[in-house]
């Protein structure tokens, strides 16, 4: 299963959207016990139902809606991959590869955005209003070497702040790992300090 398919079917049974259904349920059963209470022999059965319904349908329903305010949305994928991208990236892509796939194709709770504690460790700011922003991501078969290129919105930290983290990124990323940069045009009318990063994950593997 590619990572868009698993990110839309993570959507499905997020921890949001079952807690708010289980809240919404639990109403539902309040409901449904207070309306047998009304029926002839069903009054115990429909008190139970709504003493549990009452009681309980708060906290999930609660829960539910502050975790769906409080998520970071999985990155966008900014173009389709290769047709054979699953295979090559079984093949050739390193646990630390895989695993940023995974976090940034995933919804993330109670953080700023995705990756900020790993781009606070590679020194490019502390603060995380100052953070760059992951506004998406595409996987490449680069002359038949898997690459993950993850590209940022960069208004607060400089291009020489970018570079000067470089030598941390070729080491944060692990082993097999080759960490480049691309500084990309800016859109007509972007402000001057806006800065559009790619950074390019790239596997050491022997071409496939």
């Amino acid at each position: 299963m590619s990572a868009a398919a698993r990110s839309e079917k993570s959507g499905l049974f997020s921890l949001p959207t079952l807690l708010t259904g289980l809240g919404i349920a639990l109403f539902g059963l309040f409901v449904a016990g207070y309306i047998l209470q009304t029926q002839p022999g069903m009054a115990d059965l429909g008190a139970n139902l709504s003493f549990v319904g009452l009681n309980y349908f708060l906290f999930p329903l609660i829960g539910g809606i502050t975790l769906r305010f409080a998520q970071v949305q999985p990155a966008p994928q900014l173009a389709a991959p290769p047709a054979a991208i699953d295979a090559l990236r079984a093949a050739q892509a390193t646990e630390i590869q895989k695993q940023v796939l995974t976090d940034i194709t995933g919804r993330a709770y109670f953080k700023s955005k995705h990756m900020a504690d790993a781009l606070k460790r590679i020194g490019l700011s502390r603060r995380d209003d100052e953070l760059p922003t992951l506004v998406g991501y595409r996987e490449e078969a680069d002359d038949g070497i898997y690459a993950l290129v993850l590209r940022f919105e960069s208004p607060r930290v400089s291009r020489q702040r970018w570079e000067s983290c470089l030598p941390k990124l070729r080491t944060f990323f692990g082993r097999g790992v080759a960490v480049g940069l691309d500084f990309l045009p800016l859109p007509a009318g972007a402000a001057e300090s806006e800065l559009l990063v790619e950074l390019s994950l790239k596997s050491a593997a022997e071409p496939a």
